[in-house]
């Protein structure tokens, strides 16, 4: 079950300062811009570009250190009791909102369905084991409940610890879960200890390697989560954009099994199966065989990008660029880097996310993109 916990929280009057979003978001000019001006950043703790010539450990250590210092200097302070949280996200008309707690990773049933890299597991399992911190929770999601939704909008009712807008333009809330709250949301969070996980493979699987190394250490097999209702999860999708110089194609080649039509609509929504930019217009495909329609990233790579641009590996291959979809044409950007051919598709429902993680399978690369995306440094689990 979810847990209560003595979160490290940021300080309340720099904490619009100090939230950041993942390092490789940024561009290296983005990222010293941040370093120079903001001596408040969580990026400041991390500073990967000033530790490239230490050692793996002398890194770590250098990190763990950054971070005492903030708290010496007030920065960051240690809540006075154990606490749920209450997050909530403010973007472009959308809201999320999710209760923060602590999951138990030897205990909790928590459903999958990306495949991770052993190494970069390791790696971090590594890290953490030396800073002794997490930084952004994992978001996972589970079944609605009428009984939690309206315990969210009681604790909506009082005053939030944070309430700012960063300069993205993403406006950023957090609430302590009040005491009388906090037992009723205990018991809820008591009756459902299943999970599906919606971003965080690694750091989820780093953490259970924490775990086996530190048994000694309880709060080390803790992991910083967030939970929302399944309903409230966001999922869009990852446009494929490809550089073709080298393959010889047209819109011939596809007539065998799609119907090819130029696209007359908007960008709000994804018409037939696939859409498609090339030669400098959108086209609509609508395949003519039996597809699984449940998972677009599939379809769109056995039919097209393995038969007909000798894709055989969509996570390895340089050939392909992931752009978060948008609804808006993002052709004029994609042509000023020198990819000519894109494709939009079908978001993944929440349905066939499930079912995937229950079935224990795993979804093509970028399958999903999943809303919120979760800042680093707002809060931390120190277990260490």
């Amino acid at each position: 079950m979810l847990k209560p916990f003595r979160a490290v929280l940021a300080e309340r009057d720099n904490a619009h300062l100090i939230l950041s979003r993942s390092v490789d978001s940024y561009s290296s000019e983005e990222l010293n811009d941040k370093l120079r001006k903001n001596p408040y950043s969580f990026l400041q703790i991390i500073r990967p570009e000033t530790d490239i010539f230490l050692t793996k450990k002398g890194r770590f250590q250098l990190i763990r250190s950054r971070l005492n210092e903030f708290i010496e200097k007030g920065i960051y302070r240690l809540d006075k009791e154990q606490s749920y949280y209450l997050y909530e996200q403010e973007s472009a008309g959308k809201t999320y909102s999710g209760f923060i707690g602590l999951l138990d990773v030897n205990n909790a049933e928590v459903h999958v369905h990306e495949k991770t890299l052993e190494s970069r597991e390791k790696l971090f399992a590594e890290y953490l084991e030396s800073t002794g911190f997490q930084a952004e929770p994992i978001l996972v999601f589970g079944a609605s409940d009428s009984r939690r939704i309206e315990l969210m909008e009681q604790v909506k009712l009082s005053s939030p610890i944070f309430d700012f807008v960063t300069t993205d333009e993403f406006g950023h809330k957090l609430w302590t879960v009040p005491d009388d709250l906090k037992i009723t949301l205990e018991k809820l969070f008591h009756e459902n200890n299943e999970y599906f996980l919606a971003d965080g493979h690694h750091r989820i699987g780093s953490t259970k390697l924490v775990a086996e190394n530190m048994k000694q250490n309880q709060e080390a097999r803790m992991i910083l989560t967030m939970f929302m209702d399944e309903k409230d999860i966001g999922i869009d999708s990852f446009e494929r954009w490809i550089n073709n110089s080298n393959i010889d194609f047209s819109l011939d080649i596809l007539e065998d099994t799609f119907e090819v039509n130029e696209k007359k609509g908007g960008f709000d929504k994804v018409e037939g199966d696939v859409e498609m930019f090339f030669q400098g217009e959108w086209f609509v495909l609508k395949s003519t065989q039996i597809i699984n329609r449940d998972l677009p990233p599939e379809y769109l790579f056995s039919s097209i990008l393995d038969p007909l641009f000798g894709i055989k590996d969509a996570k390895t291959d340089r050939r392909i660029t992931y752009v978060h979809q948008k609804t808006s044409d993002q052709s004029k950007e994609m042509l000023a880097k020198g990819l000519e051919v894109g494709f939009r598709l079908p978001s993944v429902s929440v349905e066939t996310l499930k079912k995937t993680a229950l079935a224990g399978g795993t979804m093509p690369p970028k399958s999903t993109y999943i809303e919120p995306k979760l800042r680093s440094g707002m809060m931390l689990h120190v277990f260490k």
